[in-house]
């Protein structure tokens, strides 16, 4: 399990990345597969990500199913 602000991640979890560098990767969604307290491994479009503690700060992350902040 990954936490982080409050919210806990695990796999199967959908999420999103609302401050990644990219448009598109700020609204595609990505399973997790793992998760443990130092990160995610999350994968989208056929491709694996490794995200660090760190990374996640940087990009942020929300559950899939939550309305996104940073948009009307």
């Amino acid at each position: 399990m990954f936490e982080i602000g409050g919210q806990q991640y695990a796999p199967g979890d959908r999420v999103r990345f609302p401050r990644a560098g990219m448009r598109s990767n700020q609204t595609r969604v990505y399973e997790i597969t793992e998760a443990s307290p130092e990160g995610i491994t999350a994968e989208a479009g056929g491709c694996t990500y490794q995200l660090s503690r760190g990374d996640i700060t940087a990009i942020g992350i929300t559950h899939a199913d939550q309305k996104r902040g940073d948009r009307p």
